[in-house]
C-alpha cells in the first residue's frame, strides 16, 4: 500500500492548535518553507520593513515568505494582517484574516495592486495588524 500524503496545511494547522490555545498568542508568523516550515520571524506589532536591521522581521526575511500563519486576538477587531510587496508599506498587497489561519502556500496566492496581480510567494516586504482586509490569501 502506497504511502498516503499529508493533507494540505497539517504542520500549519498543528501549528495554529499549538499557538492559539486559550484565544490565540497575538502574533503573525512567516515561513520560508511551504506549511509553517522554517520560521523566518514572528510579530505581535507592524512591520514597515523587512529588510532592515530593526522590528521584528529584519533581513534576510525580506521576499522569502512561502506560508503565514495568524494567531492573532480579537481586541478592539485588529486581528487581520496586511502584507505589501514593497517597504513602506507599498505595491501590490494580500490580507491573512485571522479567521483564515493560515496560506499554507503562497504559491497560489496573488497580491494585487489594482487590476495588476503578482504571485505571492517570496514577495512579502512589510505588514500592518488591520480590521480591514484587502485581497484575503488563503
Amino acid at each position: 500500500m502506497p504511502a498516503q500524503a499529508a493533507p494540505a496545511g497539517a504542520n500549519c494547522d498543528r501549528l495554529y492548535q499549538q499557538y492559539a490555545a486559550n484565544g490565540g498568542d497575538g502574533y503573525i508568523r512567516a515561513y520560508d518553507g511551504v506549511d509553517c516550515t522554517q520560521q523566518i520571524g514572528a510579530a505581535q506589532g507592524d512591520d514597515d520593513n523587512w529588510n532592515d536591521a530593526s522590528g521584528p522581521f529584519r533581513s534576510p526575511s525580506n521576499d522569502k515568505a512561502t506560508s503565514l500563519l495568524n494567531t492573532g486576538t480579537y481586541s478592539g477587531g485588529v486581528n487581520n494582517v496586511q502584507f505589501w510587496e514593497n517597504a513602506g508599506p507599498t505595491g501590490h498587497t494580500g490580507c491573512l484574516r485571522r479567521g483564515e489561519l493560515y496560506a499554507d502556500d503562497l504559491r497560489d496566492n496573488v497580491l494585487a495592486f489594482g487590476a495588476s496581480k503578482i504571485n505571492a510567494n517570496n514577495k512579502i516586504s512589510s505588514h500592518r495588524w488591520s480590521s480591514g482586509c484587502t485581497n484575503p490569501l488563503t
